[in-house]
This record gives C-alpha cells, sequence and structure tokens, in this order.
C-alpha cells in the first residue's frame, strides 16, 4: 500500500471569511480539501467558491451540535458536543432527532451538485457509534470516498489523523515532522483556517506548499 497524505480544512461554509482563506490554502498553500457544512451562514458561498475551484476536494462535514440545524432552528443540547452524545444514546426521540438531520444534510449535500470526496464530522461526533451508523445509512453503496478515522466499515477509512490536538495551532515544522514518520496508508492532517491575516492554520498551510 502507497503512503497518501491529506490535508483537510473542516468548516468550510461556517463564515465567509473562512470560506475565502480555505480557498486561498487550496489555490496558494497546500490545501486538498474542505469540509463543508451545509445549512450554515455562508454555505451558499462556500459551495459557489468550490464550484469555481474544482481541484478543491470537497467532503460532508456531519454537524449535530454548535451549529445551524437544517431541520429546525436550534439544538436541544445546544453547543455541547458531551450533550449531545449522552442525548442521542440515552434518548429516543434525540436519536430520532439526529438520524432525520443526517439524513437532510446528506440530500443537501447531494444537492449541491459536487462530488463528496469524502466524509467526517463537527467535533468527530461520527466516533459516537450510534451517529457513525446513521451516517453510513445515508450512504449509498458504491461511495467512492473515504471516511475520517472512526469505525470500522464497508467504505475506505483513513488510516490516521493528525491536528485534533492542535486546532487552531497548527505549525508548519510540526506536520512536516509528523510526516515524516508515517508508514503506508491514507492519513489526514486537520486544519481549521478562520481568516487569511493571523491566522495559525492558513499561514501554515501557505508554509507547506
Amino acid at each position: 500500500m502507497n503512503r497518501e497524505v491529506l490535508f483537510i480544512a473542516d468548516d468550510f461554509g461556517l463564515t465567509r471569511e473562512a470560506n475565502a482563506a480555505i480557498v486561498r490554502a487550496h489555490r496558494d498553500g497546500a490545501l486538498h480539501g474542505a469540509s463543508l457544512m451545509l445549512g450554515q451562514p455562508a454555505t451558499a458561498d462556500a459551495v459557489a467558491l468550490a464550484k469555481q475551484t474544482p481541484t478543491l476536494q470537497v467532503g460532508w462535514h456531519l454537524h449535530l451540535c454548535h451549529s445551524q440545524p437544517v431541520t429546525r432552528a436550534a439544538w436541544p443540547w445546544g453547543d455541547s458536543y458531551t450533550k449531545a452524545g449522552w442525548a442521542i444514546g440515552l434518548s429516543g426521540k434525540a436519536r430520532a432527532l439526529m438520524r432525520g438531520e443526517i439524513a437532510a444534510q446528506w440530500e443537501q449535500c447531494k444537492a449541491t451538485g459536487l462530488r463528496c470526496a469524502f466524509v467526517n464530522s463537527h467535533h468527530h461526533l461520527h466516533m459516537h457509534p450510534l451517529v457513525f451508523r446513521a451516517m453510513l445509512d445515508v450512504l449509498p453503496a458504491d461511495f467512492d470516498g473515504w471516511v475520517r478515522r472512526g469505525w470500522p466499515c464497508r467504505f475506505r477509512r483513513s488510516n490516521s489523523l493528525w491536528g485534533v490536538h492542535r486546532t487552531f495551532r497548527m505549525n508548519a515544522g510540526e506536520v512536516r515532522a509528523a510526516m515524516a514518520k508515517l508508514p503506508a496508508g491514507l492519513h489526514e492532517f486537520l486544519f481549521h483556517p478562520r481568516n487569511v491575516e493571523h491566522d495559525c492554520d492558513f499561514q501554515a498551510l501557505m508554509e507547506l506548499k
């Protein structure tokens, strides 16, 4: 197996400033792809930018907290991914909400007309076994993308994820050092560029070009 390294930016669609930083980091830096959030204030802007930038790989960034739901006005558990996880685990009503939201977000993702190159989640809630199962249930059997490191599944998964412990603090030197030790497989480095000025993740991507 060959080694494949991908630099992925999350939260595409959350703000126009983040969208601009992500596209710039792809065009002029080392960024390979971006995780699209559906139903957010700048989702339409992100989709338009992605269509103007066909070399940018776009994936579905499932969100179940700390965001604007697409099926209701607000999350009953607020911004907390911990409360979301407990609610989904303990409440049938919460699980029904979760499944409906996942299905609606996937339909909106397909409606963009963009190829979905990969799937992951906001605050990594796809690591919740019930969320992971529901997410996989909406993907077609012939889905040819990959899934961010998580539970075993029928689709290709990344073998490692680097950067969770460096959220908003990515450093090009640290990334290069980590890359040098990687074995064969698909390896993802996670970035969160928020703007093109005074942003560590954006600067790291520009330096990694």
